[in-house]
């Protein structure tokens, strides 16, 4: 039974990545999935679907498990919208609000301004990731902070002697999501049962393998894309400079560039005044403030209206992207919880002593890695696989935070590492070169990013 139940997980998994390698919808993909094997897990190991109906055995029938089946999805969706969701879906508005009134656009704008005093071109790659990322804290979407950073800082790359194709492979590399107000450290938060903590585990955590990823990559990038110039100049691959874009100015007044840092002052200043402040509240008492100062400036009502409008589209269409697949991932992965295999591969690994933990970190991390890779999306990932960690950590007798973070990372370095992801497909566009050219040089620096987060993760084990 138990070799049944092991190679009944890995062929669920292989059959969900192989249609998601086909470029089947992933939300339909782990919805169908996720029911299926919710159904057939309880004929093959009498796991009761956690409906929340209590029925006596002779009520059980093939009807009424598919309608359990359905009854679960339900409380998923009730559960996932009024938590998870809604949080995902204000931190959407707020970035939505502040690129509306071009005040993350300022911050990235002014942002690239002391880029342009370093003498060594590769020194200047260095900073231009470092920067990126102190700005991934309040600019959490990939795609969003990379669409910034293409309007703002790559002009100034370009105008410095970059070739475009080293400048977005460089831009590609910023990309972990972390933060009291991302949505994948929201959700990871959710996952080891602290979502009222999340600054908390940002500040024990996280921010220690955030730090020690940018202290290497930041070193490595002068030397490694140096020697990808000298490689491509051997190769006779060197590409021809593009027309230099304009760099723009946006229009707004230089104190906007505090703006998109009021939901993480907010929760910052709540957590060490011992204030209980969640992330939604947080970011609609800053949009509240933003539109007090919009109205002063402007003395339209009626704009505040639009404005408004502008953050709900915002809020439904991240409902769309990404909360329907915290859903639906959450859904698959009760399913190949119910089958088992995943339990009894945790016992036998959990025999090997000292070295379970490492080896388990290593397995789930490349293993999300992998799927954010073929799927383009960080969030899908990490929600089909983060939330079978926290069980597996209480086995393995580790804090969940401890397992559920290195996935969280890899979720990220994995979207980095996809020709299909959303921002890869715009750094390509904008420098007029298929995607796989970046993540052909981005790879080794993506990968020494997963030694460096398995590492982390495991030392904070101790």
């Amino acid at each position: 039974m138990n070799l049944l139940m092991i190679l009944s997980t890995i062929v669920a998994t292989s059959i969900v990545a192989y249609y998601i390698l086909k470029q089947y919808n992933p939300i339909f993909i782990f919805l169908f999935s996720g029911i299926l094997l919710l159904i057939f897990a309880f004929y093959l190991t009498g796991t009761p679907i956690a409906s929340g109906i209590q029925r006596k055995p002779e009520e059980i029938t093939f009807l009424t498990t598919l309608l359990d089946s359905f009854t679960f999805l339900t409380a998923t969706f009730k559960k996932q919208l009024a938590g998870v969701g809604l949080i995902i879906m204000s931190v959407a508005g707020f970035a939505a609000y502040m690129k509306h009134i071009n005040a993350s656009a300022k911050l990235a704008f002014l942002a690239n301004k002391p880029l342009s005093k370093l003498q060594n071109k590769y020194l200047i790659l260095s900073g231009t990731f470092v920067v990126g990322m102190a700005l991934k804290i309040v600019i959490s979407s990939y795609a969003g902070l990379l669409l910034l950073l293409l309007a703002c800082i790559y002009p100034v790359l370009v105008a410095l002697g970059i070739r475009p194709v080293i400048a977005v492979s460089v831009l590609s590399l910023i990309a972990l999501d972390y933060g009291p107000k991302d949505g994948n450290s929201i959700n990871m938060a959710d996952m080891v049962g602290q979502k009222d903590n999340v600054v908390g585990l940002f500040l024990d955590y996280q921010l220690w393998v955030v730090l020690a990823y940018v202290a290497v990559i930041a070193l490595l990038i002068s030397f490694y894309f140096a020697y990808i110039d000298k490689r491509d100049k051997a190769k006779n691959l060197l590409q021809t400079q593009n027309e230099i874009p304009e760099i723009i100015d946006p229009k707004c007044p230089i104190v906007y560039i505090f703006f998109p840092w009021l939901p993480v002052v907010f929760l910052f200043v709540a957590y060490f005044l011992q204030i209980k402040l969640d992330v939604i509240t947080a970011n609609f008492l800053s949009i509240a403030l933003v539109f007090v100062i919009e109205f002063i400036r402007h003395k339209d009502a009626k704009k505040l209206g639009e404005d408004m409008v502008v953050i709900l589209k915002a809020m439904s269409e991240i409902f769309v992207s990404v909360v329907s697949i915290i859903i639906a991932a959450s859904v698959f992965a009760e399913g190949i919880k119910a089958l088992g295999g995943i339990g009894i591969l945790t016992d036998g690994i959990a025999n090997l002593g000292v070295s379970a933990v490492f080896v388990t970190i290593t397995i789930l991390s490349f293993l999300v890695y992998f799927f954010a890779m073929i799927m383009g999306s960080g969030i899908a990932a990490f929600n089909a696989f983060g939330r079978l960690a926290p069980d597996i950590a209480t086995k393995l007798g580790i804090a969940p935070i401890t397992l559920v973070l290195p996935i969280e990372i890899a979720s990220a370095l994995g979207r980095a590492a996809s020709p299909i992801a959303g921002g890869i497909l715009a750094l390509a566009g904008f420098a007029k070169i298929p995607p796989i050219e970046i993540i052909k040089r981005t790879t080794p620096l993506l990968l020494i990013g997963m030694g460096v987060n398995i590492l982390v993760s495991w030392y904070l084990t101790f």
